[in-house]
């Protein structure tokens, strides 16, 4: 038996050696076996990059969370040349680990996106900073985990607006199809009506235990607030442990669910650290394929049927904007081609936070200690157990309406974030956020004193759009982005609400236990004001709210009478042929929930829509039919009753 040479193996006369020594290689076996290259599928660039590309009946831009699932999904048909490009490669062991998200922002698998100044982020020390996911799996493999949809009125509001087949009865579907649920309770409730089984993403409970959550959930519920067992079903109110995209206490992400069964498919060609930078247009708007760099060299690629772009709310944009598509006025200023005049970039929303910060447990014995991370690390790697396999608080949200709880939809949602006295996790926390360093200060003296509890209010609506503008023609600069946060004054009212609701909670009995104090923090443009006042708190959320990572918006969905869409309801680009957008950008307005598992759905939906229209256009061509249709070219009628009712 191999053992390393352990510094006190004179101590030992040999067993112990031995013991010990196993212990530590299979440590390191199991480390290795996290996120091994072998795990992910094959990268095609090296063969590209002798032999150059092929030629594809689709080429899909970007392995995120709709991506994937569209290239997996097209590539079913092994009739059909799938090309799938993504500008990241595979996701790292701390991927694979439910409780490291942060580990992964500023990292090379995020793309470090700030916004631009404006009159909120005050209180940090940059302004907001904006993680997205450059990885196979895109944001799905560096976010939470989370598996919220949102509510019925979500998606019956996308209908109302003009766009058919988008209501909740129609999306459910999608949702069933993706998921492979191992919550058996949840079918015991409800059967089969808003869950399933054998889909590719692994839907189930984070494992791990955090006691404080029964403080939180008490409290709301002598408030009269209801525990749901499910907030993806039919009641959107109340308090939930949600699930979470969980494989055996590992992350399923959307590369892991789609990508991987995809992996052997000989017609599916997945090609990493691929920057697209522009998609390629005729004179009559039809798509011929894409350009991209590769390994510094540049490339052009053929696609023969479609291009999906499903590069995200920040990347698509931008690259339809390259590529000559959108608002006219900003091309012209940025001295590029106008091949169609569309808002792009328009309509950007997001989840804004605000951060309430609590003390607890005013100067008790720590309740952690060094060496429980020790036993923590240890659990996970050999096990995939222990609060490494969860989110913490993190999984713990409550839905609110802050008019009228007693309405069936909310317009806040609350998310909870728990830090014992001196441990690390609220180092790498503060060190994420980058508050301004007085901000940053204060909250670390805090935490040698009490353990945090942060409830933030996140406002599920926004009432006035951002955008997003090129900042160059170069296609490896950052765009611009404005997110126009509380630029509302309903918004403001709104986050003011909640605020006062955290209040409430912090007044009750099992709250009281806890010995709760509201941390103050040093913010001398807001401390001028009356604590507790309405412009006080209009200041603080100026200055301590920030993005709770849900950007969605920037391709608007939409019927011609709408002067924003970009696209229609079959996520075709307007007055382009041949071209699609498939992910979260697409959204008319933003859903009421984490926004992960909708851009899944999306990325069904959109899948299932080009199957359909080239499955019935492959049909006639077999049959000799002598009319010459581009599928993608059909009315917005053609297909909307021939989306099959399959799971």
């Amino acid at each position: 038996m191999e053992t390393f040479t352990l510094p006190c193996a004179s101590q030992s006369v040999g067993p112990a050696n031995q013991l010990i020594g196993l212990l530590i290689n299979t440590l390191l076996a199991s480390q290795c076996a996290l996120s091994p290259p072998e795990m992910w599928p094959k990268d095609y660039g090296p063969t590209a990059l002798e032999k150059g590309f092929e030629e594809y009946d689709f080429i899909v831009v970007g392995a995120g969370s709709a991506g994937s699932v569209v290239a997996s999904r097209l590539s079913e048909n092994p009739n059909w040349k799938v090309l799938l490009l993504e500008a990241g490669g595979d996701p790292p062991i701390e991927s694979e680990i439910p409780n490291m998200p942060l580990a992964l922002f500023r990292s090379r698998v995020d793309w470090k996106y700030y916004t631009e100044k404006s009159n909120t982020g005050l209180g940090f020390s940059k302004t907001h900073y904006w993680p997205r996911g450059k990885l196979l799996g895109g944001s799905g493999s560096t976010n939470a985990n989370l598996y919220i949809r949102g509510n019925k009125k979500d998606y019956d509001t996308w209908e109302e607006l003009g766009n058919m087949g988008w209501n909740w009865e129609k999306v459910i579907k999608y949702f069933k199809r993706s998921e492979n649920n191992k919550i058996e309770h949840l079918f015991e409730l409800t059967g089969s009506q808003f869950h399933a089984k054998g889909g590719p993403m692994s839907i189930d409970y984070y494992h791990d235990v955090e006691m404080m959550k029964i403080a939180v959930e008490e409290g709301a519920f002598e408030l009269g607030e209801v525990e749901h067992m499910d907030i993806n079903a039919d009641q959107h109110i109340g308090w939930a442990n949600v699930f979470g995209t969980l494989d055996n206490g590992r992350r399923c992400s959307p590369a892991k669910g789609f990508l991987i069964r995809a992996a052997n498919r000989t017609n599916l060609h997945i090609v990493k650290n691929a920057h697209v930078t522009k998609v390629n247009l005729n004179d009559e708007n039809q798509v011929q394929g894409v350009e991209l760099s590769l390994n510094d060299k540049k490339f052009t690629v053929k696609s023969k049927r479609e291009t999906i772009v499903s590069a995200g709310t920040v990347n698509t944009p931008q690259l339809l904007m390259l590529s000559g598509i959108g608002p006219k006025k900003h091309l012209e200023e940025m001295k590029i081609p106008v091949k169609m005049d569309l808002a792009v970039g328009k309509n950007l929303q997001d989840h804004f936070a605000i951060p309430i910060y609590i003390g607890f447990h005013k100067n008790k014995e720590p309740s952690s200690r060094p060496i429980d991370l020790v036993d923590r690390t240890y659990s996970y790697v050999m096990h995939n157990k222990g609060s490494l396999s969860g989110v913490g608080m993190l999984n713990l949200v409550g839905f609110y309406n802050t008019v009228n709880n007693s309405e069936p939809y909310p317009d806040v949602q609350f998310h909870s974030l728990y830090f014992r006295r001196l441990t690390p996790h609220f180092s790498e926390y503060l060190k994420t956020m980058d508050y301004a360093p007085s901000v940053d200060k204060y909250l670390r003296k805090m935490q040698e004193k009490y353990d945090i509890l942060c409830l933030m209010v996140t406002l599920l609506k926004q009432e006035v759009p951002g955008k997003i503008e090129l900042r160059s023609t170069d296609p490896f600069d950052h765009p611009k982005i404005y997110p126009n946060y509380v630029a509302g004054q309903k918004d403001l009212e709104t986050a003011i609400r909640g605020i006062r609701r955290i209040q409430e909670y912090e007044k009750t009995k099992a709250y009281s236990y806890h010995d709760p104090e509201e941390l103050r923090i040093d913010l001398p443009n807001c401390d001028v004001l009356d604590y507790n006042s309405d412009e006080y708190w209009g200041c603080y959320i100026r200055h301590m709210g920030t993005t709770m990572y849900h950007p969605v918006g920037t391709s608007k969905m939409g019927p011609n009478s709408d002067p924003e869409a970009v696209v229609d309801d079959e996520l075709r680009v307007k007055g382009v042929k041949g071209l699609r957008v498939v992910d979260a950008s697409i959204m008319p307005v933003i859903v009421s929930a984490n926004t992960n598992a909708a851009a899944i759905m999306i990325g069904e939906k959109g899948a299932d829509m080009i199957k359909t229209e080239w499955k019935k256009f492959d049909k006639e061509d077999d049959v000799n039919t002598t009319e010459e249709e581009n599928p993608g070219d059909k009315k917005e009628s053609d297909t909307k009753d021939e989306v099959k009712e399959e799971l």
